[in-house]
């Protein structure tokens, strides 16, 4: 493993387990066994670090999605699948990374989807409505660039906004009242009825 990349490894590591705030790169560098003046000439600052890691973290987690998506029968089955995945892998996060991140999230967008070819090569989403309009699932007439970077951008501002935050909603809230229903809108009838199907008993999903 290379030099960066073990710094990319470690670094994650450590603010999955006690923050970002918590960490500095004097710690990092003694946990590698490196000096700190090693992770700075691959990486301008601490902020530049944490950004790297998250969008390492990202790509790491729309692989693992992009397989579900390949294996299942049809993308009503995908979404439902990684939704449950999302759901236990956030209950692992350490209640301190989840706050700490939030401000990362415009920056670390930015880097992965803000053009046609890296939402084609990051994005997750992006192959589940590729997929859902060939399965005869999502309507034929989205446009997919505008359908995903909307989506992302949604999930965005449910990291961002201060106003939302401040309803403190639960998770299962937020799926029944703005994913769930964003997808059934887009849905064709056949895929409406697999969605009624798969998500019928929601709470049980979480």
């Amino acid at each position: 493993m290379e030099t960066r990349e073990r710094i990319l490894e470690k670094a994650l590591e450590m603010f999955l387990s006690v923050g970002v705030k918590n960490v500095t790169m004097d710690s990092i560098a003694t946990e590698l066994g490196i000096s700190k003046r090693t992770i700075y000439e691959l990486f301008k600052d601490k902020d530049d670090l944490v950004v790297q890691s998250l969008r390492e973290m990202i790509i790491r987690n729309n692989k693992k999605m992009l397989g579900i998506i390949s294996k299942t029968e049809h993308v009503i089955e995908a979404i439902f699948l990684i939704m449950k995945m999302e759901a236990e892998r956030r209950n692992e996060f350490n209640r301190v990374f989840v706050e700490d991140i939030k401000k990362y999230f415009p920056v670390v967008n930015a880097l992965l989807f803000t053009c046609k070819e890296n939402l084609k090569e990051f994005s997750a989403s992006y192959a589940l409505f590729e997929k859902g309009i060939r399965e005869n699932i999502f309507r034929s007439d989205l446009k997919i660039e505008l359908v995903d970077n909307f989506l992302h951008e949604l999930i965005g501002m449910l990291h961002t906004s201060d106003r939302l935050r401040a309803l403190n909603p639960e998770k299962t809230d937020i799926l029944k009242n703005i994913f769930l229903p964003y997808f059934r809108g887009i849905c064709t009838r056949k895929g409406i009825d697999l969605m009624d199907k798969y998500f019928e008993n929601l709470d049980e999903l979480l």
